[in-house]
């Protein structure tokens, strides 16, 4: 069975601009980076894909399915 991925966002209180805070990696700098947008098509394929078991090493952000998005 394959392990659900997800991305990993960052809870931000309101008032918020953003609908999605999300963290994104850039491999060609090797470099994380958080990142800001509206629209969850930008998370699904910008946003740092994980499954819930590597993400438990991030308690600082939270795990969200692509599903669910």
């Amino acid at each position: 069975m394959t392990e659900k991925l997800g991305v990993l966002l960052v809870d931000v209180p309101e008032p918020r601009m953003w609908e999605y805070t999300y963290v994104e990696l850039d491999e060609d700098r090797g470099r994380v980076s958080v990142e800001q947008t509206e629209v969850v098509g930008v998370v699904s394929q910008f946003g740092y894909k994980c499954t819930e078991e590597e993400a438990k090493k991030y308690p600082q952000f939270r795990w969200v399915s692509l599903e669910e998005l």
